[in-house]
């Protein structure tokens, strides 16, 4: 009878400490999950932050890049009057030194 109760408590201890590591493992596993579904959040958010960013820095090169566009159209533009004006400038300037500025006087009436 001392061979089968022993053999019973050794069993006993056996089954306890399996249970209890079934246990742990369970726990641990719990926790593993918990701490993935956590990062898998965090993950997301920063992809969304992420995305948003991109938007951001991408609508700020597109306004940025239509300003400087408007800016070079106008300075353009400022150049190509300055430079009708200069050409009528000497125009009128070479007429007058040639004495044509009468005969369009004539012409015009």
């Amino acid at each position: 009878m001392e061979i089968t109760s022993f053999v019973l408590g050794m069993l006993t201890i056996v089954a306890v400490l399996i249970v209890t590591a079934i246990v742990a493992g369970m726990v641990k596993i719990y926790k593993l999950e918990t701490e993935t579904r956590k990062l898998r959040e965090i993950c997301v958010d920063i992809e969304t932050n992420f995305g948003r960013e991109i938007e951001a820095t991408h609508r700020n090169i597109q306004r940025l890049d239509d300003e400087r566009s408007w800016e070079l159209d106008e300075f353009k533009k400022n150049v190509d009057l300055r430079f009708d004006e200069t050409t009528r400038y000497i125009d009128s300037r070479i007429d007058k030194a040639l004495g044509t500025m009468g005969a369009k006087q004539v012409i015009n009436g």
